[in-house]
């Protein structure tokens, strides 16, 4: 095995590099040809852990402070001669890999063409250039390994798997963990809003939060992480000797400021944090974590980035009844009257209750699925197509597991009660006679052809100016402007479900010039198509 070292200042370039290093090489190749043996932010870092690491190939970034990188492959040349040095280098960074290359670096990178192939290429050339030197022992335990049994050691921790103080203690020192026995603490990070996503998207989240954070410890020389499931990662800090409490909220405190400031600058991701009983004793680790856990079931009704110190009570489920019949009565009426200003502050109420309250998770899905009901029924009774209100129809409850907070499902709903308003606007004027109804039947069929109400007056052979009277009077607004409503109306229920393009939209929603599309969707809805999209995609 070929040990490496990673050099570079820039953390996201520096995580990529370990992510194709420990896990795309390895999974190209099959085994671990290379392994990383250290890091450095710096080139003083990097020749300050030389001796400790003693790296066979280096990969170093060219602007650094401190020492920055033509000078680190100056003073490798003369100093350890043997180590191999590959530049990476953007392409501003001419002057510094000519000197590099003149110094004996072996080959360079360019930053936007960093790939596990560009990669390994260099790898290759670079370990067909290391002078015969004593390798690694095959039986020593490379990087991948040993965060392998860290991990695996801080999971039993909290599963009691431990029950012999000098177990756990030759495991700490034999691991390099920074823990103590007395006076530790776990709390639970959790990414908020987390999607599921394909399994190389995953690992490569899980890596990158796992080794931010692990930088952020090492730092601070206090603790270690561990990941749990999906988005939630297992902290441990530890205050031995530490006897101001104050002292210690402290250091809880800056640890999940930092934690938190990196992952939204470097993953743009939010997070929150549960945090357990600080333990006497390292072996009360799983009560702590339990506590931590109990806490995260309130998290639902918070806001992102929140902290959970103490728990909240929750209400005896049987005593508190949020939508009876009265209530959904009032809606009902409310919806019948489109009401949008009384339903908006009707919902606004049942929420505030609800998060007030802070109900069993069990309890707040019925509620919503009681409100979901109500719109069914209601479209089912004024023969409105599910389409009209829901992206997909079909199983519209589904998306309520996708929703990480109330507030995401409030707006939701009230997105969806707002459209069966619509829908009802559009449906409330029933047409009277033959000659309207045929009008519309007419219309829903081909409003994607170029039709006119002298072309359906001839179908149905009556005066256009016979048709436009009756028109008015029955469905309450003219002609022109009912096809234009409709055709936005599907051009809206096609933009909800994000499968086609907004050319694709304007024409399957029978508008031919896409520009007039365009204006008259701005006019009519009072946004853009694309801002409707994003609009959509935050509810």
């Amino acid at each position: 095995m070929i040990k490496v070292m990673i050099v570079e200042d820039d953390v996201l370039v520096r995580n990529n590099l370990k992510y194709m290093l420990s896990t795309e090489l390895v999974s190209a190749v099959g085994s671990a040809e290379y392994i990383l043996c250290g890091e450095a932010c710096d080139g003083q870092e990097a020749l300050d852990k030389i001796s400790k690491c003693s790296p066979d190939i280096i990969l170093s970034d060219m602007k650094m402070p401190n020492i920055d990188g033509l000078a680190l492959c100056e003073r490798l040349h003369i100093e350890h001669p043997h180590i191999q040095f590959i530049a990476l280098s953007n392409y501003d960074d001419f002057n510094y890999v000519y000197g590099t290359l003149q110094n004996g670096a072996v080959d360079y990178i360019l930053k936007h063409k960093i790939s596990a192939v560009t990669l390994k290429e260099a790898l290759n050339k670079a370990s067909r250039s290391l002078t015969q030197s004593p390798k690694q022992p095959d039986h020593m335990l490379d990087t991948n390994n040993i965060n392998a049994l860290k991990q695996e050691f801080l999971i039993q921790l909290l599963t009691c798997f431990y029950i012999d103080d000098d177990e756990i203690a030759a495991h700490i020192q034999t691991l390099k963990l920074n823990l103590d026995l007395s006076q530790v603490l776990v709390m639970i990070m959790c990414i908020d809003d987390y999607q599921s996503m394909d399994l190389k998207k995953t690992t490569l989240l899980r890596f990158s939060v796992n080794n931010i954070i692990s930088e952020i410890l090492e730092d601070q020389q206090n603790g270690a992480v561990c990941p749990i499931v999906n988005e939630k990662y297992a902290v441990f800090l530890s205050f031995a000797n530490i006897v101001s409490q104050k002292k210690i909220q402290d250091i809880i405190q800056n640890t999940m400021t930092r934690i938190s400031s990196c992952m939204k600058n470097f993953l743009n991701l939010s997070v929150s944090f549960s945090i357990g009983n600080i333990c006497s004793h390292i072996q009360q680790l799983p009560q702590s974590y339990q506590q931590a856990e109990k806490k995260l079931k309130t998290k639902f009704y918070y806001e992102a980035g929140a902290v959970f110190t103490s728990s909240d009570e929750q209400q005896d489920a049987a005593m508190l009844n949020y939508f009876d019949i009265q209530k959904e009565s009032t809606l009902t009426h409310l919806i019948s009257i489109q009401d949008r200003e009384g339903i908006c502050t009707m919902l606004s109420h049942l929420f505030s209750e609800i998060r007030a309250n802070k109900p069993p998770l069990a309890i707040a899905q019925m509620v919503f699925t009681d409100l979901l009901s109500l719109i069914n029924k209601i479209c089912k009774n004024h023969s409105i197509d599910l389409r009209e209100v829901y992206a997909d129809p079909i199983l519209p409850d589904k998306h309520l597991s996708d929703f990480s907070s109330l507030s995401s499902v409030q707006e939701w709903l009230l997105s969806l009660f707002d459209k069966l308003c619509d829908a009802l606007a559009m449906h409330e004027a029933l047409p009277t006679s033959i000659y309207v109804k045929e009008a519309l039947a007419f219309i829903h069929v081909h409003y994607t052809e170029d039709i006119s109400l002298s072309l359906i007056a001839d179908k149905i052979n009556i005066s256009n100016v016979y048709l436009s009277k009756l028109f008015k009077q029955e469905i309450g607004i003219g002609f022109a402007e009912y096809l234009i409503k409709y055709r936005l109306k599907l051009a809206q229920t096609l933009l909800d479900q994000h499968r086609l393009s907004i050319h694709e939209i304007a024409t399957a929603s029978g508008f031919k010039d896409y520009i007039y599309f365009l204006k008259t969707f701005k006019k009519h809805v009072g946004v853009t198509p694309t801002e409707y999209i994003k609009k959509t995609c935050n509810i």
